[in-house]
Parts: structure tokens; C-alpha cells; sequence
């Protein structure tokens, strides 16, 4: 079960890749592929991920026929908050670390919601595949708010408090705090269907954009990739590809849990760093280079990291 976990594993990061690559070809064929690539993070950031979010706790948020269904949020602010604290004591004993906040955001976020969604299609047949999509959708609950506030936190950390706070009133945030709002109270059945059901399909459209914005950050930021000093990229992707991941695995072997909350584990501690963040660091060209310099060796190593931990994972529970 191992290799043949580790296999399929291969099998999926690869067409995601693939299809990324061809996007940023198609997007580059276009001319000014930096700018289409830019129109993209907005696309997804203020109209299509809002949208997936709002829709889908209006409509499927339904935590009564989840087991532990609590538990999958509350496991994306740990593994985010885990990477934080682990990278920002690392930092404090490392002074050769300049960029501490963009540091600290590549360890501690990653590409967990659209290179998940790809491996679910691979992983798992049609009977269990919506009982994935609905725990990927739960994780997010807070993921997404979680990245649109402490990423966003880190990587602004030298600014002023109101401009730090200003861009915490992002397009995402809203969304899922409306949203929880319906869904709590009960009160979603107010929103009119027709505007819930346009909306999940403009949101529908965010793996595709998204994994066609992967592909062509991660080729663009290949051509750019040329920090000053390429010591900080290959510290991020360590920890973020090897140490973190490992970290995970071994949780999983210590406590045992349940199934389906060790899958989320090892798959989101080992995935790489998330290129949205790409979307929030400050205009700045050195904190750019190390930024892209990071999300290209954490996103390549992967390729080869992924398999393997997912086929230990494979070992332990199939």
C-alpha cells in the first residue's frame, strides 16, 4: 500500500503541475503573462473564492452529519499556528534571517485547499469524494480566514497598525464571516436561491483559475527567482517540505487519530508554500525575489516529498 499510495500521490501533484504549466503557457501566449497573472489573483481573491465560500456555507454547511466535524477547522489554525511559532523561534536564533515575516509565512501556510482538492479526484472513488470535498470545505472554514489574517499580518509586519489592520478587510474574510452568520442562525433559507446558485457557480470556477495561477506563479517566479542570497529559500522549503511534514507523520504514529483527520495531518503539513502569498508581500524587489525564490523550491521538491509521505500515511491506516 505503500508505493501504491505513493504512486498515485505522484500521479496527482504531476497533473496539477501540468495542467499549471499549461495555463501559464496559454497565459503567456497572450502576451504580458505578469499581467494576466495579476488579473487572476484578483479574479480569485475578490470574486471567485468569496463566492465558493459564501455559497457553500449558505447552502452545504450541515456540521451535524459530520463526525468531528469541529475538529477540521480547528486542525487548519493549528497546523498554521504551528508553523508560525515553530518558524519564529527559528528566526530568533538565526539572525541571518532578514525576511522574518515572509519566512515565517512560507513555513506556516500552504497550497491546502486547490492541490488537495486535485489528490481527493485521484485518491478517492465516487462514493467517499463528496465526504472529502465536504472535510476540505470544513478545513477551510478557517483556513482561509486564518490566512487572510495572520499571512497577511506577517508579511505587513513592519507597517503601520492601520494599514495592517486595513488589509485585513479583505474580500475572503468577509465572505466567510457573512456566510458563518447565515449558517449559524439558521437564517440562509433568506438568501434567494438564484443568487446562492449563481454564486457556486463563479465559485466553481476557483480550482481551475487556481490551478492555472499555481502554474504560472510558480514558472514566473522560476524566471525571477534570483535572490540575494538563495540561504533563506532553501531554509523555508526544509522546513516547509521535510521538517513540517515529518513533524506531522510522526504525530500520527504517537496519538493514532481517526482516519480521515491523520489524512488531513500528513497531506496539509507536507503540502508546499502557499503561492498567495506571492499575492500579499509588500512591493518590494528583495522580499519578492526571496518570496518567489522559496515558492519555486518548496513547490519542486514536493513533487518528490508528497509521494512519500502520503504513502507513509498509506502504510499506517490502508
Amino acid at each position: 500500500m505503500f508505493y501504491e499510495l505513493m504512486f498515485t500521490s505522484f500521479k496527482g501533484i504531476m497533473e496539477v503541475f501540468t495542467i499549471g504549466i499549461l495555463g501559464y503557457i496559454i497565459i503567456a501566449g497572450l502576451g504580458k503573462g505578469t499581467a494576466y497573472l495579476d488579473f487572476l489573483s484578483k479574479l480569485l481573491v475578490r470574486i471567485t473564492l468569496p463566492c465558493l465560500v459564501f455559497s457553500g456555507l449558505v447552502s452545504n454547511f450541515e456540521p451535524g452529519k459530520i463526525d468531528l466535524w469541529w475538529a477540521f477547522p480547528l486542525l487548519a489554525v493549528t497546523i498554521n499556528v504551528a508553523g508560525t511559532l515553530a518558524a519564529g523561534s527559528y528566526v530568533m536564533m538565526d539572525k541571518t534571517v532578514k525576511n522574518r515575516g515572509e519566512f515565517m509565512a512560507l513555513v506556516a501556510f500552504q497550497n491546502g485547499t486547490f492541490l488537495p482538492l486535485a489528490f481527493g479526484q485521484v485518491f478517492f472513488g465516487p462514493d467517499k469524494l463528496p465526504h472529502f470535498l465536504n472535510l476540505i470545505f470544513l478545513y477551510n472554514l478557517l483556513q482561509i480566514p486564518t490566512f487572510f489574517t495572520l499571512a497577511v499580518w506577517l508579511v505587513n509586519i513592519n507597517t503601520g497598525l492601520r494599514q495592517s489592520l486595513k488589509s485585513l478587510a479583505n474580500p475572503p474574510n468577509i465572505a466567510t464571516i457573512t456566510g458563518l452568520i447565515f449558517a449559524l442562525t439558521g437564517t440562509g433559507n433568506i438568501v434567494p436561491e438564484s443568487i446562492v446558485r449563481s454564486m457556486a457557480k463563479i465559485g466553481s470556477m476557483s480550482a481551475t483559475l487556481a490551478t492555472f495561477f499555481i502554474g504560472g506563479v510558480v514558472v514566473t517566479n522560476l524566471m525571477k527567482a534570483k535572490p540575494e542570497s538563495w540561504s533563506e529559500p532553501i531554509k523555508a522549503s526544509i522546513f516547509k517540505s521535510l521538517i513540517f511534514p515529518v513533524l506531522g507523520c510522526l504525530i500520527v504514529y504517537i496519538i493514532r487519530p481517526p482516519e480521515y483527520i491523520a489524512l488531513f495531518i500528513v497531506l496539509q503539513s507536507s503540502m508546499p508554500s502557499a503561492v498567495m502569498i506571492a499575492l500579499i508581500i509588500p512591493k518590494n524587489e528583495a522580499k519578492q525575489k526571496m518570496v518567489a525564490a522559496s515558492i519555486v523550491l518548496s513547490s519542486l521538491v514536493s513533487i518528490l516529498t508528497i509521494p512519500v509521505f502520503m504513502g507513509i500515511y498509506g502504510w499506517l491506516y490502508w
